[in-house]
């Protein structure tokens, strides 16, 4: 997605000199654990190009990672004398990386005017505001880095409202970034798109819109791979202080980095006409009209995740596993743990017997009380392999014994390239993360819900839900899947 540096595990508080280190990581972390995720030099001259359009006296770089901001500008100031006036600040996390950029051409031509701070760009001061800023946050989920309290404390009382926790550090990043521009000052910031649909957007979203913010917003197609390695959309934010109240938000679709220069927009859209608690991805699709009309799927039923074991490969065994550490079938309950293990619309028991006969991991560890020895010895395995620490393990009351939940009429599939799946369990088993389970409420007939989903027109409302990554990858969680639209229909008994 979209990153360049930096993990919030080492306040930095006092002001740095230029190129100068303070309290270096004892060990530097790795590039995915600091969300390194480098920008394209097209991007890079894009967002360059957007943001100095101001000239502006200050530039800010919050990630500075391998430069390529920086060298853009230095680029850019070759055939626009007005920006070689500008300052820079910039910070970097990374000592190896800002070290490195130091060391660099563009540094070394930029002398005086470019400040670089080996700093966590969430706890640095600055003096004054910038008039402009470009910036590839570090790509970190909420659960992954180590913002504490006192810094969601601090975005609460600057915004007016709580920040949800569950943010992405790259969230963090926009909301710092708008705090520091001055009057008339632009921001353009390369972000995963997950924002514009995910939970914790809503409320990046509703204040934005509130602080009348968002000038543009350029979503990648999800064919579009920006990102090496990276399987995520990337959207651009362009975001501009002095906007008048009744500019539109321009929205645009680019399928390749090129056609960033083309300036061809997709569709401008009111500001007051944007809901923040709806997904934004579908609506820059040129042919969508937004959020589709109908009764929600949560209307007639509710959707979980599916089991969670935590070590897929000690819990969920083969037929022959089974047979070699002695395991008893009534201390494994038939699971699918893959969704390539379904072929059609309708799991049966013929097909369990398929993926029985081809030795498929189908049997999940659920055992009897007491434990028989067979039991004993092979949790034994697992304890000396450290099974009993891993996360969801050692969070259970019981390390070994699998969530209890009864297994659902109809499973819609996780992730998928093409269209997603519905599928009728008649085979009454249970199945992993790799589908969610849909639970229909009472009265509601199965059979009837499942051909109800089945339909395509029903794909187009998944459109409007899921979640899009990089290389056309599609993924819907519980809730969206619950918040679905459904064609019309009776499902009732």
């Amino acid at each position: 997605m979209a990153a360049s540096t930096r993990t919030l595990k080492r306040p930095t508080q006092r002001k740095l000199r230029p190129n100068v280190r303070e309290h270096p990581p004892r060990r530097p972390a790795s590039p995915r654990a600091l969300g390194q995720v480098f920008t394209p030099p097209v991007v890079a001259e894009f967002l360059v190009r957007w943001a100095t359009a101001v000239v502006p006296r200050r530039l800010l770089d919050p990630a500075v990672g391998d430069g390529v901001f920086i060298r853009a500008f230095v680029e850019r100031s070759q055939r626009d004398t007005r920006l070689r006036r500008t300052r820079i600040i910039a910070c970097e996390l990374d000592p190896r990386l800002a070290a490195r950029f130091s060391a660099s051409s563009e540094a070394r031509a930029l002398g005086g005017r470019l400040e670089l701070r080996t700093a966590d760009f969430l706890r640095a001061r600055f003096d004054g505001g910038f008039d402009a800023a470009v910036c590839n946050p570090p790509y970190v989920r909420h659960h992954d880095h180590a913002c504490d309290d006192g810094i969601f404390d601090a975005f609460d009382r600057r915004l007016g409202r709580r920040v949800p926790r569950t943010t992405n550090l790259y969230g963090l990043f926009m909301l710092r970034i708008w705090s520091l521009l001055a009057p008339g000052g632009r921001a353009a910031i390369i972000t995963p798109a997950e924002w514009l649909n995910a939970d914790f957007g809503r409320t990046l979203k509703r204040y934005f819109l509130d602080e009348n913010a968002i000038d543009e917003i350029i979503h990648f197609d999800h064919r579009a791979t920006v990102f090496n390695d990276v399987l995520t959309t990337a959207a651009i934010t362009l975001l501009r202080r002095g906007r008048r109240s009744n500019e539109p938000v321009r929205l645009r679709r680019v399928r390749r980095t090129r056609e960033l220069f083309s300036g061809r927009t997709t569709r401008a859209v009111a500001r007051d006409e944007l809901d923040p608690d709806a997904k934004w991805s579908p609506l820059f699709d040129p042919d969508s009209n937004g959020a589709s009309a109908g009764a929600k799927l949560e209307q007639f039923a509710r959707c979980v995740r599916g089991i969670a074991t935590g070590a897929n490969e000690f819990f969920v065994l083969r037929p022959s596993e089974l047979l070699r550490h002695g395991l008893d079938r009534a201390d494994v309950r038939i699971c699918v743990s893959k969704a390539a293990h379904i072929r059609g619309p309708r799991l049966t028991r013929s097909d369990v017997q398929r993926l029985i006969d081809a030795d498929e991991r189908i049997y999940l560890l659920d055992p009897r009380t007491p434990l028989r020895p067979a039991v004993r010895r092979y949790l034994a395995l697992g304890r000396r392999a450290g099974v009993h620490r891993r996360y969801l393990p050692a969070h259970r009351p019981i390390w070994y014994r699998p969530e209890q939940r009864d297994p659902a009429p109809v499973w819609i599939n996780v992730f998928a390239r093409s269209g997603f799946r519905f599928v009728r369990n008649e085979a009454g088993v249970s199945h992993l993360t790799a589908f969610h389970s849909i639970y229909p409420h009472d009265g509601i007939d199965a059979d009837r819900l499942h051909a109800l989903l089945s339909r395509r027109d029903t794909q187009r409302r998944i459109a409007a839900e899921q979640r899009l990554y990089a290389a056309g990858l599609r993924k819907l969680e519980p809730r969206d899947v619950e918040r679905i639209a459904l064609p019309r229909g009776d499902v009732r008994i």
